[in-house]
């Protein structure tokens, strides 16, 4: 007996596989969209995008981001609902990220990229 009782929980084997070929994407991006959206895989994706943290991190990247390409950040801009039209945009919001295959995790981090939102600073 190995101590640890089922009732409490089921346990599932994921198998990993490298994509051939690789994706042309910035992996510490790639990173840092799956820390957020991973961070509870039962919630809706426009729910984890609405957490405190997540819209300070992108925030903070897209003002790094607007500096090092000499673009001014829109006066009255919100993180929060350019986020949140990116999702709709997206047709994401409703979609909980146990759903999602890797196709749809690389449209979304596109997407956030096309309109300068990006995972890494």
């Amino acid at each position: 007996s190995s101590g640890i009782n089922a009732e409490y929980g089921d346990s599932s084997v994921v198998r990993l596989e490298p994509m051939n070929p690789m994706p042309n994407i910035n992996f510490m991006e790639w990173d840092g969209l799956t820390r957020i959206v991973f961070t509870r895989k039962n919630k809706t994706l426009s729910a984890l995008f609405k957490s405190k943290a997540a819209l300070e991190i992108l925030a903070k990247n897209h003002q790094i981001w607007c500096s090092l390409n000499d673009t001014m950040v829109e006066e009255g801009f919100d993180i929060k609902t350019k986020v949140q039209d990116i999702l709709k945009e997206c047709e994401f919001s409703e979609t909980r990220t146990r759903t999602m295959t890797n196709d749809h995790l690389l449209k979304l981090l596109e997407r956030f990229n096309a309109h300068g939102i990006h995972f890494t600073s």
